[in-house]
């Protein structure tokens, strides 16, 4: 009886061919099962009813993870990078000349060219707005269509997405201060909020869009005053007026239908909305002194980098609950121009540097980057961007304590 050989070993060529016959036997089998829940979804909704956009924004969804790409690091065509942002399952990178879609394994899904000369982005789980700041050109698109078009009457000063994929518009207005106009997610406007009193910056929608939160400013003995309204989208009534001297509002994150959190230059302040007591102010959390540079919400938590604008000084990270309970605040050995949390763990870049800490602040490894590094993402672990390419920012293991 012979003895029996051991399985040759597959040559580089044959290993790649089994690889992507792999990959196309799984492709298959994931889009026999996306075209089984589209149709699904097309029996239960109606072919023409209105929830056919929602089954656009699934199938577009689905589509990105179809997208078998060779993984990061990838190489990027970036004319001019100007943002990133996570749209659910893909990354959005937005240029001087386009908005390019990734899957999560680094696949170009989709590329649009917008023809702005001053775009920005917001993204929310299925879709992104592109807008041309100081211009009246507005777009929703998800990672396969242009879904809906629009000219603004005046120019757009800033577009926000919300949650549930409305959308509110700050603009310009011919006979007011200002305005901010609040569509639905088919594009039909709901109701227009006209500013007499300030100037709008910018506005922020709950999850179920129920209320608006609007950051103004405006001139009081001859001083600039930063104050957000608070205003009923369903009524168009001005329910709570936040003044903060001359702190601007930087941004605003409703943690809940019912609670929201404004990000000011000098401090946090957290709203409470309810039926009972109206508006009100609940609770502070002061920067003591720092200015907020940073700030991202993961898992229950508020990360916030605090620093000073423009320096090169060492900056601290401070970690809340929503509702502004301090459990950890530290120094970070570098500048911060963002804070993101990703798997588990923080991510502060500054510089050429990214250091690494658990997401309760302990500190436990630092990267070096390359020095043309625009910006990290949480999507998929985190990604950082650079002018030409992408790559994973592995994630360190903490000691275990003793």
């Amino acid at each position: 009886m012979s003895e029996q050989q051991p399985p040759r070993r597959l040559t580089r060529k044959e290993l790649l061919r089994r690889n992507k016959k792999i990959a196309k036997r799984r492709q298959q089998r994931l889009t026999v099962i996306v075209v089984a829940l589209t149709v699904f979804m097309v029996y239960i909704t109606g072919l023409f009813s209105t929830s056919i956009a929602y089954l656009g924004d699934f199938v577009s969804s689905a589509g990105v993870y179809l997208q078998f790409g060779e993984g990061f690091p990838v190489n990027i065509e970036n004319q001019t990078y100007r943002q990133s942002e996570k749209m659910g399952s893909a990354l959005c990178v937005l240029d001087s000349e386009k908005l390019s879609f990734y899957s999560p394994t680094g696949d170009l899904v989709h590329s649009y060219y917008h023809s702005m000369q001053n775009p920005v982005i917001s993204a929310s789980t299925k879709r992104v707005a592109i807008y041309n700041a100081g211009d009246t050109s507005l777009k929703i698109a998800n990672a396969a269509n242009i879904l809906f078009s629009k000219e603004m009457e005046n120019d757009i000063i800033h577009a926000s997405l919300g949650s549930n994929n409305w959308v509110a518009v700050t603009g310009k207005s011919q006979s007011y201060n200002g305005e901010v106009t609040v569509f639905d997610s088919k594009m039909q406007e709901r109701m227009t909020w006209k500013s007499a009193k300030a100037f709008p910056l910018q506005a922020f929608l709950s999850p179920k869009a129920h209320t608006l939160a609007v950051s103004c400013i405006s001139a009081k003995d001859g001083k600039t005053v930063s104050e957000v309204y608070i205003i009923d989208t369903v009524t168009g009534e001005e329910k709570y007026i936040c003044s903060n001297g001359e702190n601007i509002m930087l941004g605003a994150e409703f943690v809940r239908e019912d609670s929201l959190v404004l990000f000011f230059t000098d401090r946090a302040v957290c709203i409470n909305i309810t039926a009972e007591n109206g508006v009100s102010e609940y609770a502070e959390y002061s920067y003591n002194g720092r200015q907020l540079l940073s700030y991202d919400i993961k898992n229950s938590q508020i990360i916030m980098a605090l620093g000073s604008y423009g320096s090169t000084e060492n900056a601290d990270i401070a970690i809340t609950d929503l509702s502004l309970n301090e459990n950890f605040r530290t120094e970070v050995q570098h500048n911060v121009k963002t804070v993101v949390a990703a798997s588990q763990r923080i991510y502060a870049f500054g510089g050429d540097t990214v250091s690494q800490y658990t997401a309760e602040g302990v500190y436990i490894t630092h990267h070096e980057v390359k020095n043309n590094i625009k910006n990290i993402v949480d999507y998929n672990g985190c990604v950082a961007l650079y002018s030409n390419g992408m790559e994973k920012l592995e994630r360190a293991k903490a000691e275990k304590k003793s």
